[in-house]
């Protein structure tokens, strides 16, 4: 069945319930789990407010702290699990770069998360993921 099982959270509600459920679906599979906060990086911002790599450095030191209690609540479960914060293309590295550098074999994610304008302009990350991504994808509502 599932052994490398990535769990994608940004903070949102859809996100906390999303990494319960892997938690322990991991926990009943005896999976390893990869918990995975990406800083989306958008160029229309880079270009239309002169955004540079210092904010993103920011946003992503952020989410450090910020991922660290689902690190703690992932270990008092006897998890085998480690987290990552990275900073890129939250569509393409959720469905594609992390999965395969890292054999994922099970994508977990809400929903929708914390950018609800970015899925009415240009469709959400999660249809995204769904769509591209080359291993199965368990979606919470």
């Amino acid at each position: 069945m599932y052994q490398n099982i990535l769990i994608g959270i940004d903070g949102s509600k859809k996100a906390e319930k999303a990494f319960k459920t892997g938690c322990d679906l991991a926990k009943a599979l005896g999976a390893k789990v990869s918990i995975v906060w990406i800083v989306n990086r958008d160029r229309g911002m880079d270009v239309s407010f002169g955004v540079g790599e210092e904010f993103y450095l920011d946003l992503a030191d952020q989410a450090k702290e910020k991922i660290q209690p689902y690190l703690t609540a992932a270990k008092e479960k006897g998890l085998n699990v480690k987290s990552d914060v990275i900073i890129g293309s939250t569509k393409t590295i959720l469905a594609e770069t992390y999965p395969k550098e890292h054999n994922i074999d099970l994508i977990i994610i809400g929903q929708t998360g914390m950018n609800n304008i970015e899925k009415l302009v240009v469709g959400s990350h999660t249809s995204f993921v769904v769509r591209n991504s080359a291993c199965d994808v368990l979606v919470i509502k």
